[in-house]
This record gives C-alpha cells, sequence and structure tokens, in this order.
C-alpha cells in the first residue's frame, strides 16, 4: 500500500458504494499523503407524486350564528376538493445528497478528499476521472444488479475492473 497515494471512491449512495466507503476508510485511515477523490455520476431523476392533503377543505363562514350561503363573497383560487391531493416532486439519485452521506462518514477521518460529479456512462465517467487525477486505486462497490441483462452487458464494477489503468478494488 505504500505506493497508493491517490484513491477514487465510486460513491452513489446504494449499498454497494457504502461498503466501498466503509473500505476506503480503513484503507486511507492513518495513512499520510493519500488523497481521496470522491465521484458520483450525476443521475438525478424528479418524479411527481400525489399526496393526501392534511389541510381540511374551505366551509363556508358564518355570519352571526347562520351560515354564510346566501351571502355573495369573491370566487375562490381554488375548488374546495382541489386541496384533497396535491402533486409533489421528489427527486431521487441526488448528487448533493449521495455527497453529504459521504462527508458525514469521512469527515472524522481528516484526510484530504475531493468530491466531483461526473457525467455519462458510470463505468466510463469513473475510468476517464480515475485517469483524470492519475489515480493509483479505485475502490467500487458492487451493484448487486443480477439477471440476464447483467450477465450479457456486464455491471458497472466489472467493467471498470476490466479497462482501468490501475488497481481496481471492488466491495462485496
Amino acid at each position: 500500500m505504500a505506493g497508493i497515494k491517490k484513491v477514487v471512491l465510486a460513491y452513489d449512495d446504494s449499498a454497494g458504494s457504502k461498503k466501498a466507503l466503509q473500505l476506503a476508510k480503513e484503507i486511507t485511515r492513518d495513512k499520510e499523503g493519500v488523497k481521496l477523490y470522491v465521484g458520483h455520476v450525476y443521475e438525478e431523476k424528479v418524479k411527481s407524486e400525489l399526496v393526501e392533503s392534511t389541510e381540511r377543505p374551505i366551509e363556508h363562514l358564518p355570519i352571526n350564528n347562520f351560515p354564510a350561503d346566501v351571502v355573495q363573497v369573491p370566487p375562490l383560487a381554488m375548488e374546495q376538493g382541489a386541496l384533497d391531493k396535491s402533486e409533489h416532486s421528489i427527486i431521487t439519485h441526488s448528487s448533493e445528497q449521495a455527497f453529504n452521506n459521504a462527508k458525514a462518514e469521512l469527515d472524522a477521518l481528516n484526510l484530504e478528499t475531493e468530491y466531483y460529479t461526473l457525467d455519462g456512462s458510470p463505468s466510463e465517467s469513473i475510468l476517464e476521472f480515475s485517469k483524470d487525477v492519475d489515480a493509483d486505486l479505485i475502490i467500487i462497490g458492487q451493484s448487486g444488479n443480477e439477471g440476464l441483462k447483467r450477465k450479457i452487458l456486464g455491471g458497472v464494477s466489472q467493467k471498470v475492473a476490466n479497462n482501468a489503468h490501475c488497481h481496481v478494488l471492488i466491495a462485496k
């Protein structure tokens, strides 16, 4: 491990990358001169979801204890039943959230760490990034995806291991 000074951690906040993060912590702990580069391949997704509203529907206001059915009021901006459900956008696979989770684990190490958001295909982006920073080691988690597609096309960790210019450690 004496020759390893630059370590790339492929981190996407998945179960496999969390195992890779733990390995990175073990390998870099108490090592002087080691720099850790955390790379997250951007794949932020936004989905819309209907959410039940907790607010009560708008009701007529009583005037002197009589319902105000006959009193003319300006039209409401929303229909009364429109408050039952509302649409909210939910962000998944956020780079910022992934980096915040990684920082929470890594800050205690007092290690020189840089965080980068990468674009494109995960395997190609990680390989290109590791070349750009002249990494000595790539730590990546196994995705755990099984099935025909993975067997035919290969997983991200397998592609990185087969094509990397440096050592690759796959966390299982």
